[in-house]
Order: structure tokens, then sequence, then C-alpha cells
């Protein structure tokens, strides 16, 4: 039996990295407040080194389990079901650079004293792009490094906006978005692994309720970090274990900082990826928020999976 030589199976790993960690990036949950959006950083159409185009179909689906409060208490009830469906491609405009989009539509149904109510609608148009400077792969000792860039454009309706009472139509942030992080990978043999780090700056959002005054509320920077493990089997097929933290300071509303409006959430899944016909591949994602106090902070908390599939193009 012939075995694969080192290069074959460290091209594999790195291959499978930047499918899982493409994945990964968009399988995280964004906070569900009123920014920010720096869970679409980049799409589950990322592309590998010998890739040229991808455009992918991606499923998400997420139930609320509990609530973390201003203070990190956790408290358990079950008030809500997420549904994301997401149109996604990337492009390869340099040998180095590509750029996608991420145009997501959203279902929640939401329970509030006892009725569950339904609504639906386009989410934020999400742009990204990445840069890589040094492939997982390619050093001996040192990791791949690479410039990750995102915009989020409020396309979706913005909570408050909502047309029913639960508000379930709302589907954006309500303000533009911009991000930027730095991405450290290794590949070696089959084994890779990642940590990803970003900011998110959100634009202030203003709103003016019916009969009251103009409020605007600015956002400090929003930071996440994603550290991934994983391995690549012979057949290409990939799993990975990983780890995201969200961490955003105290609101201003009107120039007044609102103490206890912190956001935090922390988030544990697996993920992994199964390639077939050549140019196809299967993704998915289970994932749980840590359902612990102190581990978030006025966020909802639960658990979910998501399922893509990916069209190649070399």
């Amino acid at each position: 039996m012939i075995r694969p030589s080192r290069r074959s199976i460290s091209r594999r790993a790195a291959l499978a990295a930047a499918i899982v960690l493409g994945l990964l990036a968009r399988a995280v949950p964004a906070a569900a407040q009123a920014c920010c959006g720096g869970g679409s950083l980049t799409s589950p159409t990322r592309l590998a080194a010998h890739e040229d185009f991808a455009v992918g179909l991606q499923t998400r689906a997420r139930s609320v389990l509990g609530s973390f409060g201003s203070t990190g208490q956790y408290t358990s009830a079950a008030t809500e079901d997420d549904l994301e469906q997401d149109l996604a491609a990337s492009f390869r405009v340099t040998e180095r650079g590509q750029i996608g989009a991420v145009v997501p539509y959203l279902e929640t149904r939401r329970i509030e004293s006892g009725t569950a109510q339904w609504g639906s609608g386009i989410g934020d148009l999400a742009f990204n792009a990445r840069y890589d400077f040094l492939t997982a792969a390619e050093a001996l000792h040192w990791p791949g490094i690479g410039l990750l860039a995102s915009v989020l454009v409020p396309t979706g309706k913005a909570s408050g906006a909502g047309t029913n009472p639960s508000s379930t139509d709302a589907t954006g942030t309500g303000t533009f978005n911009a991000t930027l992080g730095l991405a450290l990978e290794k590949a070696r043999g089959p084994y890779y692994g990642a940590i990803d780090a970003w900011a998110t700056y959100c634009f202030d959002l203003t709103v003016t309720p019916p009969g009251g005054m103009t409020m605007t509320t600015s956002f400090p920077l929003q930071w996440t970090l994603l550290a991934l493990g994983g391995y690549v089997f012979d057949s290409e097929a990939a799993l990975a274990l990983y780890l995201n933290v969200l961490e955003r300071g105290d609101d201003t509303r009107n120039g007044m900082s609102q103490a206890g409006t912190v956001l935090r959430l922390t988030t544990l899944g697996v993920s992994g990826v199964l390639p077939f016909h050549d140019l196809w591949r299967l993704q998915g994602t289970v994932f749980s928020d840590v359902l612990v106090s102190s581990f978030g902070r006025n966020e909802q908390g639960g658990i979910g999976l998501t399922a893509a599939l990916v069209r190649l193009w070399r």
C-alpha cells in the first residue's frame, strides 16, 4: 500500500482548515442586541488555496434555552427558536486574496405570555475579504497569517421596528458595522489549529420612538476570539473542536454611559466537513453556548446546528 506523502497530508490539512474555519466564522451566533454582526466576518464558502470560486447554501437553527442578566446570572427559560438560510459566495481576486458576500434570510419564533409569534425577513447583507500573507502549511515553523475584514450593511429590519407585538420580524442590527481581524493558523501533518481574533466597530444607532425623544446609542468595540483544533482524515474529511468568546463594554446613550449593558457570550462546538464528487462539500456544526452564570452577560443562551452545501470551481 502506498502511503500519502507528508506534503500531501499537509495540503489536505490546510484545505480542511480553510473549509472548517470558513464554516465556523458564520456558525458563531452574533450578538442578539442592536449591535453587532461580527459573526459574519467570513462566509461558509471560504476558499482553499487552489479554489477560485464557490457558492453555498447554509441553514442554521438555534433554540434559546435561557438568558444571561446584566450581572452574568443565567436563568433557564425556553423563549425563542431561530432559523436562518444563507446564500453565500466567494471569489478569488489574487493568489492570496479573496472576497465574498452572505445574504441571510431569518425566521424567528418567540414565546411571550404563553403565545408564540412568528416573523421573518431578509437580514443584514455582509461583505467580507481575506488576505493570506502566509498559509497554514507554507512554512515549517511559522503559522499561517491572514488579514480579515468585513462590512455589514443594515438591509434587515432593525430591532424595535418590528410590526408585530413580539417584534419577530426584526431581522437586522439597524446600523452599519465594520470588522478587522487577524488569523493565525498552523497545519502539521493531519493536525491543524487556529486562533482568530477580530474587533467590530458599530456605527451609532439613532431611534425616535412614536411620541418620544430621539435616542442615539453609541457602542464600544466588540471583541471576538475563536480558538480551534482539528484533524483531517485521508479522505479529506475533517473534524474540529472550537471555542468562541465574544465581549463588548457598556453602551453610551445620548452621551451618557449605560452601566450594566456589557455583552458577553461563550460558545463551544464541533464542526466538520465532508468533500464529495471532487467539487462539492457538505459542512456542519453543532454548538452550545456555555449555559453557566458568568459565561455570558445581557445575551440569550442556547444550542444549535448548521448544515451547508457548497459547490466549488477551480
